[in-house]
C-alpha cells in the first residue's frame, strides 16, 4: 500500500494542516501550535487562524475569571467577547460596591442575569437592613445591660459600704458599752472614729458653757513638741470660732475641704499644718457635750459622705458619754469629800494611776500639784472650826473654778489639796499653781462680820517624758513625794509661793532603795 499523503498535492496538504489547526483551536484543551509558514495563497487562512487563536485565549481567560486579557482583534465575535469582558468588568465593580454596602447598584444590560443580580442585591439590601435593625437592637440591649450592671455595681458598692459602716458602728457601740469609765469612753471614741473616717490628727473638745476645751488629742506629736503642747492646752471661745459656732447653732457636721479657702480659719491658735478638716457636734437632748475635730494634711480630702458617717458615730458617742457621765456622777458621790466636794484620797490614787497609764500610752506629759493653806490652824483657833470649814470650802470651789474639767482635784488630808493635770507639761502646771496662789491671796472670806484673808503654798512636780517602766502607783507616789518636797521648800522660803521639782525616777528609786537597805 502506498502512502496517501505522498500523492496529495502540497496545496491540499497545507489546507488540511490549517483545517487541523482550526479544529484544534475549537475542540482541543491543550495549546495548539500555529504554522510558521504557509503558501501565499493560504495567508488569509493563517490570519483567520491567528484571530481565532486570540479569541480562544480571551474566551479561556474569561472562563478563568481573568478580565485583564486584551486583544486587538476586530470583528463580530471578537467585539462580542470584548463587550462581554467590559460588562463583566462593570459587574465586578458593581459587586465590589455592593460588598462595600452600596445596595443601589443595578444591572440593566444582561437580561436574565440582570434580573438575578438585581434580585440578589435587593435581597442583600433587605438582609443588611434586617441585620442593621438587629444590630441596633443588640446595641440598645447591650447599652441597657451595661447601665444595669453599672447600677447594680453601684447598688452593691453602696450596700457594701452601708454594711461596713453598720459593722464598724456596731463594733464601736460594743466597745463603748463595755465600759462606763468616762475617761476610757473618751479614749475609745477617739480610737474608734478612725475606723470610720481616716485622719492625720484628731481631738475631742468638751463644751463647758460657751467654751470648748481640748479633752483628747491624737497624733499631734508628729507636728512637733511645741504644736502638741499648744493643742493640748488650747481652748476655744465658741462664738468667736466660726467652724465651732456653725456646728453649735446647727447641730450638724461641718466639712471644710480646704481650710486655706475658709475665711474663718485661724492657724495661730495651734499652728498645725492642717489642710482638710471635718467636725461634728456630740449632743444629746439638744445639749452639746463635745465636738469632734478631725483633720488631714491633704487638701480636699473630706467630703459630704464623711459628714454622714461622722454624724452617725457622734450619736453613738453621745449616748456613751451620757451614760458614762451618769455613772460618773454616781461614782462621784461615793468618792468625794463631803465637806469640800473634792475627790477623796482613795479615789485620787485610783484615777491618778489610770492617768499615768494613759499618759504613757499616748506619750503625754503629766503634772502634779500639792497645795497647803498657810497658817490654817490659826484660823481654826481664832474663828473656830466652822470658819475653818468655810475657808476650805471656799478655796476648794475657787480651785475647781480655775482648773479644767479634765484635771483631777482631791482633798489629800486636813488643809492639803492635791491636783493632777493630765496632758499638761510641768511649766504649764507651774503657771496654773501661780494663778491659784494669786487668786487665793486676793480672796477675802466673810466669817461672822470678819473677812478672813489666807494664802497658800504650792509644790509642783511635772514629768515629760514619763518613766513608764514604773508601776503606776509607784510613779504617782514618787511624784507626790517630790511635790511634797517642793511644797516644803515653798513653806521654808516664806510661804505664799510656788516651787517646782522635776522627777528623776531612777535616782529617786535608788535613793529610796538605799534608805530601805540602811
Amino acid at each position: 500500500m502506498t502512502d496517501s499523503s505522498a500523492s496529495t498535492p502540497p496545496s491540499m496538504q497545507q489546507a488540511l494542516q490549517l483545517l487541523e489547526q482550526f479544529r484544534a483551536l475549537i475542540y482541543d484543551t491543550h495549546e495548539p501550535s500555529l504554522p510558521t509558514t504557509v503558501e501565499p495563497a493560504w495567508e488569509a487562512y493563517k490570519q483567520a487562524l491567528h484571530t481565532l487563536f486570540q479569541i480562544r485565549h480571551l474566551a479561556l481567560a474569561l472562563c478563568k475569571g481573568d478580565l485583564s486579557y486584551e486583544i486587538k482583534e476586530k470583528g463580530a465575535l471578537a467585539g462580542a467577547l470584548k463587550a462581554l469582558q467590559a460588562n463583566l468588568r462593570h459587574i465586578t465593580w458593581q459587586t465590589q460596591q455592593v460588598a462595600q454596602g452600596d445596595f443601589t447598584q443595578r444591572v440593566e444590560f444582561m437580561g436574565e442575569f440582570s434580573n438575578a443580580f438585581n434580585e440578589m442585591v435587593c435581597q442583600l439590601d433587605r438582609m443588611a437592613q434586617e441585620l442593621q435593625t438587629q444590630q441596633d437592637e443588640l446595641i440598645r440591649r447591650n447599652d441597657n445591660l451595661i447601665l444595669e450592671v453599672a447600677e447594680r455595681e453601684r447598688a452593691e458598692a453602696a450596700e457594701r459600704e452601708q454594711r461596713q459602716l453598720a459593722e464598724a458602728l456596731q463594733a464601736a457601740a460594743m466597745a463603748l458599752n463595755a465600759t462606763l469609765n468616762y475617761e476610757e469612753v473618751l479614749d475609745i471614741i477617739l480610737e474608734r472614729v478612725g475606723d470610720l473616717i481616716a485622719y492625720d490628727s484628731a481631738v475631742i473638745m468638751e463644751v463647758e458653757g460657751m467654751r470648748a476645751y481640748v479633752r483628747r488629742a491624737k497624733n499631734y506629736y508628729r507636728y512637733g513638741e511645741e504644736i502638741e503642747k499648744r493643742v493640748l492646752e488650747s481652748w476655744f471661745d465658741i462664738p468667736q470660732t466660726p467652724n465651732l459656732f456653725t456646728m453649735f447653732t446647727t447641730l450638724k457636721p461641718l466639712v471644710i475641704a480646704d481650710v486655706d479657702q475658709y475665711a474663718g480659719w485661724d492657724r495661730r491658735k495651734t499652728g498645725n499644718p492642717v489642710r482638710s478638716w471635718i467636725g461634728a457636734p456630740i449632743y444629746a437632748h439638744g445639749q452639746i457635750l463635745a465636738f469632734f475635730s478631725l483633720d488631714k494634711l491633704e487638701p480636699n480630702y473630706y467630703q459630704e459622705q464623711h459628714a454622714h458617717k461622722l454624724e452617725m458615730f457622734a450619736n453613738h458617742a453621745a449616748l456613751a458619754m451620757v451614760n458614762a457621765r451618769l455613772f460618773q456622777e454616781i461614782q462621784r458621790l461615793a468618792v468625794t469629800d463631803t465637806l469640800t466636794g473634792l475627790y477623796n484620797r482613795r479615789y485620787f490614787f485610783e484615777r491618778a494611776c489610770q492617768e499615768f497609764t494613759r499618759s504613757c500610752r499616748y506619750h503625754h506629759p503629766l503634772t502634779l500639784i500639792m497645795c497647803d493653806l498657810d497658817h490654817f490652824k490659826s484660823v481654826n483657833d481664832t474663828y473656830g472650826h466652822p470658819a475653818g470649814d468655810l475657808v476650805l470650802q471656799t478655796i476648794s470651789h475657787l480651785v475647781l473654778e480655775t482648773v479644767r474639767k479634765s484635771d483631777l482635784v482631791a482633798r489629800f488630808g486636813g488643809e492639803e489639796i492635791i491636783l493632777l493635770l493630765p496632758e499638761t507639761a510641768p511649766q504649764y502646771g507651774e503657771s496654773l499653781a501661780e494663778r491659784l496662789r494669786q487668786k487665793i491671796a486676793a480672796t477675802l472670806i466673810p466669817v461672822n462680820n470678819h473677812s478672813i484673808a489666807i494664802t497658800a503654798s504650792f509644790g509642783v512636780c511635772g514629768a515629760y517624758p514619763l518613766d513608764c517602766r514604773l508601776e503606776p502607783r509607784r510613779a504617782i507616789e514618787i511624784m507626790i513625794e517630790l511635790a511634797d518636797q517642793a511644797l516644803y521648800q515653798a513653806k521654808q522660803s516664806g510661804r505664799n509661793r510656788v516651787c517646782l521639782l522635776l522627777p528623776d525616777f531612777t535616782d529617786k528609786d535608788a535613793s529610796l532603795e538605799s534608805e530601805m537597805t540602811a
